[in-house]
């Protein structure tokens, strides 16, 4: 494993590994079915890719936001405590869930269920965030009875679901928990069938509203 160490008196390699991270995880983004933007840790969080969910949900094309922050999405309804929650959690590297009023181009209002999840290199290093965004109804009070919900599923199949929270695709899915696609697929159809819902994205809902 590449130690930060190593990282400095090989600059040309963590370059390499970098660049190389960054367009892997550009690639995944392009994929998810959640809207998903994946920002530079190293460059003042900036974002470096949105993709086409992500379009529909904000009405903002990908060229509108490259190197924009995330704040552009804010507005006057927008609650400074959940701003201030994602800004912590941006700053100490962890991953964060929070809900908020965002706004889209054409200056509408709606609820944004947001999940942030940092991304460390090789070296251990944070070096880009995936941020995942889902339009809610409303504001979400009862998280109790998402969680709830969840209760049905078996261990696997909740490390599954919050796997495709994240936007994560089934080869990545299968990669992280050492299991084969075919699993994973299976684990999928699985963990919709006993929520009672019709569709993966019900259940990554689902997901989301509990804070998996």
């Amino acid at each position: 494993m590449t130690t930060p160490l190593d990282q400095m008196t090989n600059p040309a390699q963590s370059v390499l590994q970098g660049q190389r991270l960054r367009d892997e995880l550009i690639q995944s983004s392009r994929h998810s079915p959640l809207a998903t933007i994946v920002t530079d840790a190293r460059a003042e969080n900036v974002i470096i890719a949105a993709n086409e969910a992500f379009e529909r949900l904000s009405g903002y094309a990908e060229s509108d936001v490259i190197g924009q922050n995330c704040r552009l999405l804010s507005g006057v309804a927008t609650c400074p405590t959940s701003r201030a929650l994602l800004r912590q959690a941006i700053e100490a590297g962890r991953p964060a869930f929070v809900t908020l009023v965002n706004y889209r181009k054409d200056g509408h209002a709606f609820h944004n269920a947001v999940m942030i999840a940092p991304v460390y290199d090789e070296g251990g290093l944070l070096s880009f965030f995936i941020g995942t965004q889902l339009k809610v109804d409303g504001e979400l009070k009862d998280v109790g009875t998402a969680k709830a919900k969840l209760a049905v599923l078996t261990p696997q199949q909740l490390k599954v679901l919050a796997h495709m929270a994240r936007g994560m695709r089934h080869a990545e899915i299968a990669k992280n928990l050492c299991l084969s696609i075919k699993t994973i697929k299976m684990h999928r159809g699985a963990l919709v069938h006993r929520l009672g819902v019709q569709t993966s994205t019900e259940a990554i809902r689902i997901a989301v509203e509990a804070g998996l």
